[in-house]
Order: C-alpha cells, then sequence, then structure tokens
C-alpha cells in the first residue's frame, strides 16, 4: 500500500513539474513560416490563431512533456502552441528591421547634428567676418582718433596764438586810443594857440591902428612948427 502512495506521489509531482506555471516571459514565433496556436495541447484541438513568424507574445507556461507552451498574443488572445516554434529572442528579419529603425533614427539625429554643425560653423565664420570688420572699424576709429587729437593740440596752440595776437591787438588799441587822445589834446592846443597868437595880432592891430595916426598928426604938427 505504502509502495502504491509513493508511486502515486511521484506521478503527480511528475505531473506537476511537468505542467509547472513558469514566470511570464517573452517569446516570438521562429523563423519563415507560420505557426498554429490551438485552445489545447495537441492536434485534435481547434485552432484559434496562425501567428506569423517574428510575432511577439508572452509566455504563461511551458508543458515540457508535451512540447507545448501556453501563450498570450499582444491582442490578449491566449492558446497553445508548439513550443519549438519558439525564440528568446527577435528573429533576423525582426531585429533587422528593429537595426533599420535604429540605423534611421541614428541616421536622422547625425543629419541634425550635422545641421547644427553648419550652423554652427556658419555662425563661426559670421562671428569671424563680423570680428575682422569690427577690428578694421577699431583701427579705423583709432586712427581718426589720433588726427582729431592732432587737430585739437593745433586748435590749442593756434588758440593759445589767437588769444596772445588779441591781447596784442587790445594793447595796440590802447595805445592807439592814448595816441589818439594825445592828438586831440595836442590839436586842442594848437587851436587854442593859434587862436591866442590871432587874438594878440587882432589887438597889436587895432593898437596900432590907434597909435599910428597921432603919431602922424603929431609929426605934422612937428614939421609944421619948423
Amino acid at each position: 500500500m505504502k509502495k502504491i502512495i509513493f508511486l502515486f506521489s511521484l506521478l503527480i509531482c511528475s505531473t506537476f513539474f511537468s505542467t509547472a506555471t513558469f514566470a511570464e516571459e517573452v517569446r516570438y514565433v521562429t523563423d519563415s513560416f507560420s505557426i498554429t496556436m490551438r485552445t489545447g495541447q495537441g492536434t485534435q484541438h481547434k485552432i484559434v490563431k496562425s501567428p506569423k513568424s517574428g510575432v511577439k507574445m508572452t509566455l504563461i507556461e511551458e508543458d515540457k512533456k508535451t512540447g507545448y507552451s501556453h501563450v498570450r498574443l499582444q491582442s490578449g488572445l491566449e492558446g497553445w502552441v508548439l513550443s519549438r516554434y519558439l525564440v528568446n529572442k527577435p528573429i533576423a528579419k525582426s531585429q533587422l528591421a528593429s537595426a533599420n529603425s535604429k540605423v534611421k533614427a541614428l541616421q536622422s539625429k547625425v543629419n541634425k547634428l550635422n545641421e547644427k554643425l553648419n550652423a554652427t560653423s556658419k555662425s563661426k565664420s559670421g562671428f569671424e567676418k563680423d570680428t575682422n570688420r569690427l577690428s578694421k572699424d577699431n583701427a579705423k576709429l583709432e586712427k581718426e582718433l589720433a588726427h582729431i587729437k592732432k587737430i585739437a593740440s593745433n586748435q590749442i596752440a593756434i588758440n593759445q596764438e589767437n588769444k596772445k595776437l588779441q591781447e596784442q591787438v587790445l594793447t595796440l588799441k590802447r595805445n592807439m586810443q592814448t595816441v589818439q587822445q594825445e592828438n586831440i589834446k595836442l590839436q586842442d592846443r594848437s587851436t587854442s594857440n593859434w587862436f591866442l597868437i590871432g587874438a594878440g595880432v587882432c589887438v597889436t592891430g587895432i593898437i596900432l591902428g590907434l597909435i599910428l595916426p597921432n603919431l602922424r598928426f603929431r609929426r605934422k604938427q612937428s614939421w609944421n612948427s619948423l
């Protein structure tokens, strides 16, 4: 009896381990053909789907004894497929498509980086041109500033010379005014002298006019008395 119970327990354990539930893993239909997904383990069960190669599905459990795996499609449909038609990684076709997609994405990034690099190069070129232009403008302004400083220094010297000449002109004007005043005074004195001389001559003439007739009259009387 004990032996029967032991054998029965061993059979149950073997069945349990053969149909044990696995942690859900990702599986892919192997390359180059389609497989059948059935409602149970065996060809006698109804076909519910025929996934093509590369289709992604989730592994629910695997029965190594029967060689079937319980899977779930991304649409949510569940069924049994032969385990030998499943692989752990995407098929070469899917990998190639994924690689091409990644290559396109990377190429797009490279193109964008090249565009940025070209834009940066153009900006750098434009910046260098602006720098050269500004350097030339700065040199030109410095030259003009030096010229203006030179003119300003000459103008200062000219202004100082003009100031000296103006002072000399003012001095000459003052001297001229003094001379003119002296001339006016001399003219006034000369006029006064001529007036005095004229007045003296007139007075002398008057006196002589009064004296001379008397002298002639006396002379006549003296001659008559002889």
